[in-house]
């Protein structure tokens, strides 16, 4: 790949002057560098970063670099395996020179901050092939190619041939090169962002950006600024203009994940911006167009939220002229094998014996593609041969009824005395059940609180006010964590 195939200019930032600091992101082995001049540069596993890293102990979007006209910042969005400098982890970094990061357990990046580059226009992400990861086996696992982003009308990760998933890839072709707003509906896990990568990928925006704007995953107060942009002063903290996922999306598809998450309150803005294809920064004043296509998934049943008044339906109306139902593993259990193989061979170039495979298909999978995606993972990582023979996964498994919950229910402790009143004793157990479980859950996600909703199946919120029940404070038990 030339050096020019690795420069790229984040689209359609306007600022006065025009800044002449750039950031260069260098990864061993790559022997040319990535540039960016100004805007957010992501990086990650995920096909729609600027910087994609194929690496199973670094997260989807696994930080930002973040480009001003008055400095460049790297931050970590919170991540399972962490960013680090100097020994240290970090969340936030001001970058003046050149710095070196770790990111998870083994890929390191060198960022530099350059005075001024003579940058081309091309926005092709690079892809950077991580160290190669050394499982504990006599023979060295067969090699992996790194995986690229899908051309245009490849199947990318749709994986399977079973009817559910043929009326899926139809559906898709149908609805991808126009440039109808389409809607995915399906269960957590079942991968929604997987179909509007695909919708993406098989368009005519399929050269132009992919912006993935994650609702649950903001701060409600921040979700106007992140989605419409501001401009400097429009609060605290604002120190300078800032463009939106809509204006970073300008030209190309805007993902809008779990977007029944989106406050009551921004929904109008959200209308506007869908009927007339305006947007207006926090604190502008005056509206800006825009050329986007979005998609939007949701979990939730919209109808029912349309229903309880915490969705408007003209909204919905807007936001369904295309309509996907992505449906849950367990409606085909045949793609279960071929998912399988294809997740075991892009962790390490391993597979799967006959017996894991039968075991897998006999299973309810109730996080659906992403706990098989986890548990294959688990089972790659920990097995001493490249075909893999056990899965290894039985305390996993616990959540789904701790031993607590089992306790209480089979009448060991104060919750199963007979003495007590039935609803007294059901409502101990159930407490007893849910701060265990919130305990377990949040350890094996990391610490990370969206990555514990994702794998419990609960809404983000919820999760927080069950802590809150609890009296567990997730900031706390992750200072507290075992090293």
């Amino acid at each position: 790949m030339s050096e020019s195939d690795r420069t790229m200019t984040v689209p359609h930032r306007r600022a006065e002057p025009p800044p002449t600091r750039y950031v260069e992101v260098i990864s061993p082995g790559v022997p040319s560098p990535f540039r960016a001049r100004e805007g957010v540069v992501r990086v990650g596993r995920d096909v729609g970063n600027e910087i994609v890293i194929h690496d199973p102990f670094v997260s989807r979007v696994h930080i930002e670099i973040r480009i001003y006209p008055h400095g460049v910042e790297v931050i970590d969005l919170d991540t399972k395996n962490g960013t680090h400098y100097q020994g240290a982890r970090i969340r936030e970094l001001k970058v003046t020179g050149e710095v070196s990061l770790m990111l998870g357990k083994q890929v390191t990046l060198s960022v530099r901050v350059g005075d001024d580059a003579p940058l081309s226009d091309v926005t092709s992400p690079a892809i950077l092939a991580p160290p190669p990861t050394i499982l504990p086996t006599a023979a060295p696992p067969a090699p992996v190619a790194p995986m690229r982003p899908p051309a245009r009308g490849e199947r990318t990760e749709l994986i399977g041939d079973s009817p559910a998933m043929q009326r899926l890839r139809s559906g898709i072709a149908k609805m991808a090169p126009s440039h109808l707003t389409v809607l995915i509906e399906g269960e957590t896990g079942t991968g929604k962002e997987v179909i509007a990568r695909a919708l993406h990928q098989q368009s005519p925006r399929a050269g132009r950006p992919l912006v993935v704007f994650d609702c649950a995953a903001v701060s409600p107060n921040l979700i106007a600024s992140e989605l419409f942009g501001h401009v400097k002063g429009a609060f605290t903290g604002a120190v300078g203009s800032a463009e939106g996922a809509f204006r970073r999306a300008d030209g190309g598809t805007l993902f809008l994940d779990e977007i029944g998450e989106l406050p009551l309150e921004l929904q109008p803005a959200l209308l506007r911006a869908l009927e007339a294809r305006q947007v207006k920064p926090v604190g502008g004043d005056g509206y800006r167009s825009v050329d986007v296509r979005v998609v939007a998934a949701t979990n939730r049943g919209l109808e029912a939220e349309v229903q309880a008044g915490r969705f408007r339906q003209d909204l919905l109306f807007r936001l369904a002229v295309g309509r996907i139902k992505v449906p849950p593993l367990r409606s085909r259990v045949e793609d279960i094998p071929a998912l399988a193989q294809h997740f075991a061979r892009a962790v390490g170039g391993a597979t799967l014996a006959p017996a894991v495979l039968a075991t897998l298909a006999s299973r309810p999978w109730r996080g659906n593609v992403r706990e098989l995606r986890n548990v294959i993972e688990r089972a790659v990582m920990l097995s001493p041969s490249p075909v893999v023979t056990s899965l290894d996964d039985d305390d996993e498994h616990d959540l789904v009824m701790p031993p607590t919950l089992r306790a209480g229910l089979e009448g060991a402790g104060a919750p199963g005395d007979p003495e007590v009143p039935f609803q007294d004793a059901k409502q101990a157990a159930v407490e007893r059940f849910e701060r265990d479980y919130l305990l377990k859950l949040f350890e094996r996600s990391g610490y990370n609180l969206s990555e514990a909703a994702r794998r419990s199946g609960v809404d983000r919120r919820y999760l927080r006010e069950l802590f809150k029940k609890h009296n567990l404070d997730p900031t706390t038990l992750r200072a507290q964590r075992r090293p």
